[in-house]
């Protein structure tokens, strides 16, 4: 399976399905976050002069095979959505000097929803918050268009840029008509749907 997904996106890069960036445009790596998957490192990307992010698999996992699925998987689905202004962009991929993929993603200068609004709530205005729930709900409309649910939305996988949300993190998110009730739970406890945890039928293995 991992040679198939990695193929799959070998053959995606050679057809420019999805861009590839050699590693060395990108300078002055600094990490800012980790998760399941591994690492996201801030970076500065050199011709295009963005900021970007580089979520990069963990070294040691990158032959697990479900852990390859799911970055493919994530990529696939970032690629398709990420055209929306409130979907973290999606600029390609990259491989490190570890032999590692890096997803290239769009830097939110203002850190996550979580972090913004401890830093900022007590200066926001109603219309400000108001505004924010409204982009939310748009952007997971356009999710919910594109027969995706995300899974795992919370605080802190929204990003803010500029004062824009942005949802992020498409790790947990499927098609809907894959979504099965035998799905396995992950995600934060507190952001779970409620009916998981007490109706059988939605009822899932923690």
């Amino acid at each position: 399976m991992a040679n198939v997904q990695e193929e799959w996106l070998k053959k995606a890069i050679d057809e420019r399905h999805i861009n590839y960036i050699e590693y060395n445009k990108f300078t002055d790596p600094f990490i800012i976050g980790s998760g399941g998957f591994g690492s996201v490192f801030r970076c500065e990307w050199r011709d295009s002069g963005l900021t970007i992010a580089l979520k990069c698999l963990k070294a040691d996992t990158i032959v697990d095979e479900k852990i390859i699925k799911d970055f493919i998987y994530e990529l696939k689905l970032l690629k398709s959505v990420s055209n929306h202004p409130n979907i973290i962009s999606f600029y390609g991929v990259t491989k490190d000097n570890n032999g590692n993929f890096n997803m290239i993603l769009e830097y939110a200068n203002e850190g996550t929803l979580r972090e913004y609004l401890m830093t900022n709530f007590a200066k926001l205005q109603w219309t400000d918050k108001l505004y924010m729930a409204k982009e939310i709900a748009l952007s997971l409309l356009f999710l919910h268009d594109n027969n995706i649910i995300h899974r795992d939305l919370h605080s802190k996988n929204i990003l803010i840029h500029q004062k824009q949300p942005k949802i992020t993190d498409f790790g947990l998110s499927r098609q809907i008509n894959e979504i099965s009730s035998k799905s396995n739970l992950h995600g934060m406890p507190a952001y779970v749907e409620p009916q998981c945890l007490v109706n059988d039928k939605y009822k899932r293995n923690m």
